[in-house]
């Protein structure tokens, strides 16, 4: 088989395929097949190699942390909102949620994280704290008075 295009071919085909020429669609014409060289096939067999080594690599990581991949995971980690971007009106509902949450014990089941400005912490306590702080800003005595968020 020749890896050259010969003048008839490129007569033929010099101004492509003619949407009514189908009569021939499910073989490549001779002239387009190119015969791949050594250094063509080495490099597939790198690429190849390359790809298995790292879908081995992949099922070995996939393996060793079930948990990350898991399509259902559950995650033990709470994240709450910097007590200084809050509205004023969601201070209020936010200790009640954070109370009701640490009196049940399910605070307990939570990594917990929360930040105050520029401050971070990892204690529910804290941020419930920070948040009452929040709360005494907002009323001048030290009270909350529910009309003050209306």
């Amino acid at each position: 088989m020749s890896n050259s295009i010969g003048p008839a071919d490129l007569i033929k085909f010099q101004s492509g395929l003619k949407i009514s020429d189908f009569n021939n669609w499910k073989h490549v014409p001779a002239s387009a097949i190119v015969q791949p060289t050594a250094q063509m096939k080495a490099e597939m067999a790198a690429g190849e190699a390359r790809a298995q080594q790292l879908k081995a690599e992949h099922d070995a990581q996939v393996a060793a942390t079930p948990e990350l991949y898991s399509p259902v995971s559950e995650s033990n980690m709470m994240y709450e909102t910097n007590v200084m971007t809050l509205a004023d009106s969601d201070i209020k509902p936010r200790i009640d949620y954070i109370t009701n949450l640490i009196q049940s014990g399910e605070a307990a089941k939570y990594s917990f994280h929360a930040a105050n400005g520029d401050q971070t912490t990892t204690s529910i306590h804290q941020f419930l704290y920070w948040l009452q702080q929040r709360s005494q800003e907002l009323d001048g005595d030290g009270t909350y008075s529910p009309e003050m968020f209306k």
